[in-house]
């Protein structure tokens, strides 16, 4: 007998022998058994219990075998439902498949064929577990990504900005001083330029305060292999319908990085690239050393960025898509900058495009 614990599977038969027998059996090939003789009872103890699998005769009293499919249907889809029966006819195959019937198992039965249905039943539950996990993994793995790329994004934005008002500021207090200079002004004239002069002042420092603030927010570098960062974004999009050929370098690829930051870059750079690929298209990822560098590229097989745009695709705010913010790509960049990388793009219209981004082995 078996040592092993394949699952929970739950009997159900009105007739004593044949629910002992098929429980025995089980128990053989390494299934916990749970057993019953009436409906109603299975349904409780499908309540109670965390049932992988249903094995229940069809016909029975008080409640029948289709009548606990439609029921596990509605409350717990994910247990697979095997019928078993030996008065099958059409009506009764087509309303079981609909209420969800995993399978049929036509009475008499070889005993394989009972075990075979239901380690199918089972390879099914874990199955639908499996991507369950995958989901919830996924789902969270998105979030951490989305809450940590509008921190940066914000970051990038107020930066932005804050660049942009510190310019004209700086230009508006050089004019007032030089006009200051001038001796044909009115005393009112002077002071109105005096107050327009400190005012800039005070915003030059306000913003360069505030410039210094988002700056000083440093992540914590360690030195680590890109090729597992890689890997960990490429279950993001395996489930997109682009062919993903991935090469990685069979050696380390060691470089100082912050972790959570380095995979925002990559993640958001390998979205551009599934985006821009139209379905059944491919995608690239390769890493190789290079002298003291570690590289990584991306290529894919989409549209192509016209050339007149290509050397834009970093500025904030700027994008060629609908609904884009524009800040993905320019992210991208500066964090990639702040590992003291560097980001080439490459693109032919109609043939597709190439990131290619190169970072020192190591620096300190």
């Amino acid at each position: 007998m078996s040592t092993k614990n394949l699952g929970l599977v739950l009997v159900v038969d009105d007739d004593p022998v044949v629910c002992d027998y098929i429980s025995i059996l089980l128990q053989k090939y390494g299934y916990s058994v749970i057993k019953c003789g009436r409906g109603k009872e299975a349904l409780e103890i499908l309540k109670e219990n965390k049932i992988d699998a249903v094995l229940t005769d069809v016909v029975m009293p008080e409640i029948t075998g289709t009548e606990i499919l439609e029921n596990i249907h509605d409350n717990n889809p994910d247990v697979p439902v095997v019928l078993m029966t030996g008065h099958a006819n059409l009506d009764t195959a087509v309303d079981a498949i609909k209420k969800g019937v995993f399978d049929f198992i036509l009475k008499p039965y070889k005993p394989e064929q009972l075990i075979h249905s239901v380690e199918k039943a089972l390879k099914y539950k874990r199955l639908i577990e499996t991507e369950k996990n995958y989901k919830n993994v996924l789902e969270e793995f998105n979030k951490e990504i989305e809450t940590l790329i509008a921190e940066r994004t914000m970051n990038l934005m107020a930066l932005t900005v804050a660049d942009r008002v510190r310019n004209p500021a700086m230009i508006i207090g050089y004019i007032g001083k030089k006009m200051l200079e001038r001796k044909d002004i009115s005393e009112d004239f002077r002071n109105n330029l005096t107050s327009i002069i400190q005012e800039t002042e005070k915003l030059q420092s306000i913003v360069s305060d505030f410039h210094n603030m988002l700056k000083s927010k440093e992540s914590k570098f360690i030195y680590e292999d890109i090729n597992e960062v890689v890997k960990s974004i490429i279950p993001t999009i395996e489930k997109v319908k682009v062919e993903l050929a991935v090469n990685l370098s069979e050696k380390p690829l060691k470089i100082n990085m912050q972790r959570s930051l380095l995979k925002i870059a990559l993640s958001l750079l390998l979205r551009n690239s599934v985006e821009a690929t139209p379905e059944k298209g491919k995608i690239f990822i390769e890493t190789h050393p290079e002298e003291n560098n570690v590289v990584l590229s991306i290529s894919d097989t989409g549209d192509g960025i016209p050339e007149e745009t290509i050397d834009r695709i970093f500025e904030p705010f700027f994008s060629t898509k609908r609904h884009s913010f524009g800040m993905g790509l320019p992210l991208v960049k500066q964090i990639i900058s702040e590992h003291l990388g560097k980001i080439d793009v490459e693109s032919k219209i109609g043939k597709g495009t190439t990131f290619r981004v190169k970072f020192p082995s190591r620096w300190t």
